[in-house]
């Protein structure tokens, strides 16, 4: 008897530990209000991991470095803009598939990605890598997304297109803000409303000119 009290007072006093997966999701969350409050300056490893109640050692624990951190958010917040469609929704019509590839993600806002971005691009001519992976990662990530489903529409004659590699890049590419008013006047920022039109508007124009 006494030995199985002791034992749930040992259960009892174990730290709960988290998964890797909301540990992470906790920094995320953590670098957002930092930002808030202090500005991307102030997001300091010691004020992110303060803000998500966890000492600076777990922190490095799950990120190597800031860059590391910011490069991981950057990754997350591009996962949200265009993301592959489950299979309830391939066999709907090309219009209402290319709406729910972009409209499913929820965009918040792009203050704190653009203000990790203009770092980035600040230290492209000392560290090029970094740029070229972004690039490479995430831009032909979501171009290869776009292409899947132009051909889909393609093989099932909803467009008439010969080369979808250069389709999806001219749709990517109606589809996004234009970049360097973003980067240089944070003024400038698209509103989560103002995104979701021109998508729309894109994806209608876009669908008119290669109609099949």
């Amino acid at each position: 008897m006494q030995h199985d009290q002791a034992q749930s007072k040992t259960r009892r006093g174990r730290p709960v530990t988290c998964s890797c997966e909301d540990r992470r999701e906790a920094i995320f969350a953590a670098l957002e209000a930092v930002h808030a409050d202090c500005g991307l300056e102030g997001a300091t490893m010691e004020a992110i991991a303060s803000r998500a109640g966890m000492s600076k050692r777990t922190l490095y624990t799950a990120f190597a470095s800031r860059s590391a951190l910011f490069r991981a958010y950057i990754d997350k917040v591009a996962n949200g803009f265009i993301r592959p469609l489950p299979d309830s929704d391939t066999a709907l019509p090309i219009a209402e598939r290319l709406e729910r590839l972009l409209l499913q993600g929820r965009h918040h806002g792009y203050g704190l990605p653009l203000e990790i971005l203009r770092a980035f691009v600040a230290e492209v001519p000392r560290v090029p890598e970094n740029g070229r992976d972004l690039v490479q990662t995430l831009m032909r990530r979501d171009m290869l997304i776009l292409k899947t489903e132009l051909d889909r529409g393609l093989g099932r004659g909803e467009i008439a297109v010969t080369d979808t590699t250069a389709a999806a890049l001219l749709l990517f590419d109606m589809l996004r803000p234009w970049p360097l008013e973003s980067l240089l006047d944070p003024g400038c920022l698209v509103t989560p409303e103002g995104l979701e039109a021109r998508q729309k508007l894109a994806i209608q124009v876009f669908l008119n000119g290669i109609a099949s």
